[in-house]
Parts: structure tokens; sequence; C-alpha cells
């Protein structure tokens, strides 16, 4: 892995876990013991989200005249590879805590079937991770016709698609949540409100600079 692809994922992993401790230990008092898989899963998927957005990003953003170094540019395969990693992780956290304790209550209803919320949530966050999925296996397959599928996947209408569904994902999840920002805290926006953030802004990138 390049020097310069390490330096990004580490920066934007270790961004997203100090904003995720000091949000949620410091401020909102979640318990220690709920790290490993409640507190760090929000790293892993807001970091998943940042990597994401700058992996795509690049490359449109040099096309609008942005001064982008090449070892950027160089490291995006990498940086697409590892961001799929943490949205696995993230996917298999998610999976092992849904459903357990009071944190994820909005996602049920009284007699324990999913909410709205819930369903459309967990529906668009498994769209979003499927799309990522073919994407990275597509540049390793070599049969007849992989041109065109790579194009098709690899297309401006394909990756704005696939953003949509991850915003939709973190939207369903927290949209209540951003209306509120007296009830944030620390005064610090969720978590899905920054990744909502992030991806507004590699959308306009993309929208702009992407053919």
């Amino acid at each position: 892995m390049s020097k310069k692809a390490v330096q990004i994922i580490v920066g934007a992993f270790l961004s997203s876990l100090a904003y995720s401790i000091v949000r949620y230990h410091v401020f909102e008092a979640v318990p220690s013991k709920d790290f490993a898989l409640y507190v760090f899963n929000k790293c892993l998927g807001l970091s998943a989200f940042i990597l994401l957005t700058i992996n795509f990003g690049l490359g449109p953003a040099k096309a609008l005249g942005a001064d982008v170094p090449d070892p950027w540019l160089a490291s995006r395969k990498e940086l697409g590879i590892f961001s799929f990693m943490l949205v696995l992780a993230h996917l298999l956290c998610s999976v092992l805590t849904f459903g357990s304790g009071g944190y994820y209550a909005k996602f049920f209803v009284a007699d324990g079937s999913l909410s709205a919320i819930g369903s459309w949530s967990m529906l668009l966050g498994v769209l979003s991770f499927v799309w990522l999925w073919i994407y990275n296996i597509s540049f390793k397959t070599h049969q007849e016709g992989d041109e065109a599928f790579l194009k098709l996947i690899s297309s401006k209408n394909s990756l704005i698609l696939a953003g949509l569904l991850s915003a939709g994902h973190v939207t369903v999840m927290g949209f209540k949540g951003w209306m509120t920002p007296q009830n944030w805290a620390g005064g610090m926006p969720p978590i899905t409100l920054v990744a909502f953030a992030v991806f507004l802004v590699g959308f306009i990138i993309n929208l702009r600079g992407r053919r």
C-alpha cells in the first residue's frame, strides 16, 4: 500500500474515531462497555463515508480544476478496497448489535417487528453495500463482456445512484435527530449528519466534474 494511501486512511479513521468517542462517550455518556460494537461501529461507518467520498471525488475534483496531487490520484484503488473493508465491518457489527438494548429502539414497534424507519434504513444500507461489492469485484473479472459491465457500473449515473442509496441510509436513520440541534450531545451533530454532509460535498463534486 502506498504511503499516501496509508496517510489518508489513518487520517480519516483517527478523526472519525476521535469524533465518535468525544460525542458519544464524553458528551452523551454512553457507557464504556458499548464502545466495541456501538461507538466503534459509528467510527467505521463515518470513516468509510469519508474514504469513499475521497476515492470517488478526486478525479472529478481534478476535472473541475482543483490541484489534486498525483499521489492522491494514484491511491484511489487502495482507498476503494479499504473503504469496502470498513463498510463490510460496519455491516457485520450492525448485524451483531441490531435489536439489542435501547440504542435501536426507533427501528422497532411494540410487537417487535421493524418500524418504517428500520425497514427503509436497512434496505438502503444493504443495497448500497451490494452495489459497492459489485463495483469492487467488477475490476477483478476477466470474462467476455466485462468492459461493457465495467463501463455501466462505473458510469456517472451508477455512482450517483450508489451515493443516493448511502445517503438515504443515514438520512432515514437520523433525520429526526438532525432537526433538534438543542438536543445534540455537546452541541456536536450526530454521526449520521456528519456522514451526510461529507456525502453532499462529494455528490456535488461528482455531479459537476464527472462525465
